[in-house]
């Protein structure tokens, strides 16, 4: 996700499922099952006549109606291209400056782990389409760093490049829509997603010693995309597997003047491709 878009999710998670009607159809069950037993229960009697045993009732289909509460874990993948642009007295020592421009990573692609819950209600109608809307929030482990090594400019002398990205969080809210069939759910969703991006620079001159850069922390309103296909281990629990693409749009930072007296103009960006 990370500079602006996350390109895939894959996501298991465990919900807690409460339908309104399942509870009343298991109660019916078990009532038929209870006196089943006695009519067959006692000394056993011949009447002469056949007697036909009767199979019990299918097992009721779930109901998908009602709220649910969850907890996920997954792991996220995100595409974040970089771009620097150096200005100010950087343009005094053009070959300079494209020397340290080269140098700075132009993408730094992350990935890591994501945690957190969710919350959600569906509506199940002519027995098939599941319709609702879920709000999930999770912790993210998406990071990402470089760092260029020391390399030398024609005019100013030895240089080195530190850049990192993070994500902390992200939080979508949307729709979804599914059509069921046994215990399994296919399901469609989309929506608004919020996210934070962390994005820092720093540029340091070694042989005459000067430092700048900078770092933004931001708050983005993107969008996501997804499926999933969900299955109602019992009553009240179901299990599901999603894909998920996030994109949060970008983030830039401007930083003059450098440490050490020396002024510089430093453009960054993150933005998605």
């Amino acid at each position: 996700m990370a500079g602006g878009k996350v390109d895939g999710d894959l996501t298991s998670l465990l919900g807690r499922v409460k339908p309104a009607s399942m509870n009343k159809i298991s109660l019916i069950a078990s009532i038929l099952y209870a006196f089943c037993s006695l009519a067959y229960a006692g000394p056993e009697r011949y009447s002469g006549k056949e007697i036909k045993e009767v199979a019990p009732p299918p097992p009721p289909r779930p109901n998908w109606s009602g709220f649910y509460v969850g907890a996920f874990g997954g792991y996220k993948f995100g595409s974040t291209p970089i771009d620097l642009s150096l200005g100010g007295d950087w343009n005094f020592r053009p070959e300079d400056r494209n020397v340290v421009e080269a140098h700075a990573p132009d993408n730094l692609d992350a990935s890591g782990a994501e945690a957190g819950g969710l919350i959600g209600y569906n509506y199940q109608f002519t027995n098939k389409w599941v319709v609702g809307l879920e709000a999930a929030g999770g912790y993210l482990w998406l990071r990402n760093s470089d760092e260029s090594g020391i390399f030398h400019t024609p005019a100013t002398g030895d240089f080195n490049i530190k850049t990192s990205f993070k994500t902390h969080y992200l939080v979508t809210i949307g729709p979804r829509i599914g059509y069921a069939f046994g215990k399994w759910l296919p399901y469609v969703t989309g929506g608004l997603a919020i996210g934070d991006l962390d994005l820092f620079q720093r540029i340091r001159g070694l042989t005459y010693f000067f430092e700048e850069g900078g770092k933004q922390i931001e708050t983005n309103v993107g969008w996501m995309v997804g499926g999933g296909l969900e299955y109602a281990l019992t009553a009240h629990w179901s299990a599901r597997a999603q894909y998920q693409y996030v994109d949060l749009g970008e983030i830039d930072f401007n930083h003059s003047p450098g440490f050490g007296g020396v002024s510089n103009f430093i453009g960054n960006s993150v933005k998605p491709t």
